[in-house]
């Protein structure tokens, strides 16, 4: 039905879910910096570079991992009024007798 609104379900959900994976990963590495300096790294260097980028970046990436979690909430429930409606309308094709696509 080509010009026709439609929703993907699937890649819906599959964007959920990398969605989730990445507000994950922003956290993990954030922790993992967090957990090498200042004295985890063995450099000077390194140390004082986590540091500093903790310092700049840290709360801003817990910012941003909120904001996707908020995100992925939003996504999840528009999947399931989509989903629920796709069914309503095709209920609504069955209980009035007549056949989708005839």
């Amino acid at each position: 039905m080509a010009g026709y609104y439609k929703v993907e379900l699937e890649m819906l959900a599959q964007l959920i879910n990398q969605l989730g994976e990445c507000a994950g990963n922003m956290r993990s590495a954030m922790k993992e910096l967090k957990d090498i300096g200042p004295k985890g790294a063995g450099y000077d260097e390194l140390e004082d570079a986590c540091d500093d980028f903790q310092d700049k970046w840290g709360y801003g990436i817990g910012l941003i991992a909120d904001a996707t979690g908020g995100v992925t909430e939003g996504l999840s429930e528009s999947r399931k009024l989509y989903e629920h409606l796709e069914h309503q309308i095709a209920e609504s094709f069955t209980s009035s007798g007549k056949a989708v696509g005839k």
